[in-house]
């Protein structure tokens, strides 16, 4: 077997596992949260607005058409992984979270759904927050807002806690994202993946640290505050 073919072999695999843990996520999904009525109605209105093309796509044309180095950037967090974080955060329905980079906003409904919390979604891809917009109005959920901005330039002065599921971010746009946080009030917590702000400034102190599955597998999650 020569070396493409064990590359197509090792590519199909991947995709299958991937698929796999994709489909024993959505069943997990469906047990574990769906008795929650306003998660179940959001939920099912937010797949139906992704029926002919999926947010991966979505992402990568975008990407493309700005003529972005990395067009594979897209990923969410598993629902199942994202309560872990949530309950070692201590989320109450006081906070206010905001999820940089919120994708097509699906954890923005279960955050809320479940914590009664204020939550405002950021992400740069318009097609993205107008189906949210859509779901949210449909929901008639006010304590949800969705931005179409660069988080570099939206308003952080509301927050009480952030969360970026940033893995594929370069290093200059984590710079200059730390240099917002520093502008936050002290106690506030920021929850990053893959890497903690302490690597970059001591301007912040690491609280917890806990591993959790994603789609390509196990990830480090990484809860600070600002001093």
């Amino acid at each position: 077997m020569d070396e493409g073919s064990d590359t197509y072999w090792q590519l199909l695999q991947l995709n299958l596992k991937v698929k796999y843990r994709n489909f024993k996520e959505f069943c997990t999904v469906v047990k574990r949260y769906y008795g929650n009525r306003q998660f179940f109605q959001c939920d099912l209105l937010l797949l139906c607005q992704y029926l002919w093309q999926n947010p991966f796509a979505i992402s990568k044309n975008f990407l493309m058409r700005k003529e972005e180095k990395e067009i594979y950037a897209y990923g969410e967090t598993p629902l199942t992984s994202l309560e872990k974080i949530a309950a070692a955060c201590q989320i109450t329905s006081k906070d206010v979270v905001y999820e940089l980079g919120c994708g097509r906003g699906r954890s923005c409904f279960w955050t809320h759904c479940f914590y009664q919390c204020s939550v405002i979604g950021i992400d740069f891809v318009p097609a993205f927050i107008q189906k949210a917009e859509k779901v949210k109005a449909k929901c008639h959920l006010q304590a949800i807002e969705f931005r179409c901005e660069d988080m570099l330039q939206t308003d952080f002065s509301k927050g009480t806690l952030f969360y970026l599921y940033g893995t594929c971010l370069e290093e200059d746009l984590i710079k200059k994202l730390l240099e917002k946080f520093k502008s936050l009030p002290a106690g506030t917590k920021i929850v990053t993946v893959s890497y903690p702000l302490t690597d970059y400034s001591p301007d912040f102190a690491l609280i917890k640290t806990l591993s959790v599955p994603f789609t390509w597998g196990e990830g480090d999650v990484y809860i600070q505050v600002k001093l």
